[in-house]
């Protein structure tokens, strides 16, 4: 019973962080990466204090072994400062729904990152799910690929309507030479890559701390260090203004960043290392990873977008790719 609550709590993972993937790039393409990851994980580290009350009776954990601060307070950094870093930037060029599935590529990562630190050998089915998954991603960011030059072309010869981007924040800034949309488009893919590296990471860091402790406590760990590395980051490149503008009104999109905070840092985090402890780590990394094919309709009805067959067919290639690895 508790396996099965596990495996429920891995697909509202996904569930989770599409609902979350699709509002904070609403919320970056209006106010930025810088303050959308610091506010978000800022909102976060006040709902898991919170909810820590309730459960434990104290807004932070005191009684957590010195190994398990450094691994969790490491993956914090790693998994939000690091890694959503680039996931972000990678939302506002190529749109979210390419980036997370490029960023899917971190559980291969993973997989090979536990063979090569704890010796644990992938078998044959493994290395051909990670083939599919590789081969499934690859069709689907050709084929973008394709599209972006076909409107170029497009708007070369008149086209101007055909060659809007699809994602929002390239159409608010205009027409962009057929140089810069390319340059946009590789430095998109670029980013998500270096999202999925950080979250293979991140997620080897976090297997190695949170043993034994509850996944409450093991979140707030992780989105505190989060948090003070944010903080670190904006005041070294001199961008706390940009958090403070969104901070200080709400008109600029507080509300959504708080939103979205409940559902990746919070609900999702949560619920993902809820299911690392109480069930099968393969099942756990299937379903959790199932938000690149999640997010295909909403982007379809939600955020109006063409979403070509190929498109679809490559996003569920790589997901049945995932499975065949833990198969």
């Amino acid at each position: 019973m508790i396996a099965r609550i596990g495996e429920l709590a891995a697909f509202g993972t996904a569930v989770s962080w599409t609902v979350g993937a699709i509002m904070m790039e609403k919320s970056v393409c209006r106010v930025g990466v810088m303050a959308v990851n610091t506010l978000k994980v800022a909102f976060a580290a006040v709902y898991l204090a919170l909810f820590s009350f309730i459960l434990h009776g104290s807004f932070f954990p005191t009684d957590l072994p010195p190994h398990a601060i450094v691994f969790l307070c490491a993956s914090g950094f790693v998994g939000f400062v690091i890694t959503d870093y680039f996931l972000f930037h990678a939302y506002a060029l190529i749109g979210s729904r390419i980036a997370l599935l490029l960023s899917s590529l971190s559980v291969p990562l993973t997989v090979l990152g536990s063979w090569a630190f704890w010796g644990a050998i992938p078998g044959p089915r493994a290395f051909i799910g990670m083939a599919v998954c590789a081969a499934g991603i690859v069709v689907t960011v050709s084929f973008r690929g394709t599209e972006r030059k076909k409107k170029r072309d497009d708007s070369a010869t008149g086209g101007a309507a055909a060659a809007q981007a699809q994602n929002d924040c390239v159409a608010r800034v205009g027409a962009v030479s057929a140089l810069t949309e390319t340059m946009r488009y590789r430095k998109g893919v670029a980013y998500s890559l270096i999202a999925s590296v950080g979250t293979a990471a991140a997620t080897l860091l976090t297997k190695s701390g949170a043993a034994g402790i509850d996944s409450v406590s093991a979140t707030q760990l992780r989105i505190m260090s989060a948090l003070v590395g944010f903080i670190l980051f904006a005041v070294v490149t001199r961008k706390t203004k940009e958090i403070t503008a969104v901070a200080f009104h709400p008109k600029n999109g507080l509300g959504l960043i708080a939103l979205g905070g409940v559902f990746g840092p919070f609900l999702g985090v949560g619920m993902l290392l809820y299911a690392i402890q109480h069930a099968d780590a393969g099942v756990v990394s299937t379903l959790s990873s199932l938000t690149p094919v999640l997010i295909i309709l909403p982007a379809i009805f939600l955020q109006k977008r063409k979403v070509a067959p190929a498109e679809i067919v490559g996003a569920c290639v790589a997901m049945c790719g995932l499975a065949l690895i833990f198969a």
